[in-house]
């Protein structure tokens, strides 16, 4: 059986940085889970619907997120 673990990603950078930063994060993150055993398997752009009643119906919005998921496997 293959097991599955899922884990958010944000790259924070400084105006100063690259694109370069944001992939070395990414990197030292597979490199971490890899050495516990996780295989790297992808990263996913995940959209989340947020519904915010506001207060007593008043002000009430809806929003979109979205998220960068990154998803690693291992066999048990």
């Amino acid at each position: 059986m293959r097991t599955y673990k899922v884990v958010p990603y944000v790259a924070n950078i400084t105006v100063k940085e690259t694109t370069g930063s944001v992939a070395q994060k990414l990197e030292v993150l597979i490199n971490d889970f890899a050495s516990q055993g996780w295989t790297f398997e992808s990263v996913e752009k995940f959209e989340t619907i947020v519904d915010d009643p506001g207060c007593f119906g008043i002000n009430a919005k809806t929003s979109t997120s979205f998220f960068q998921l990154v998803v690693f496997s291992k066999e048990d």
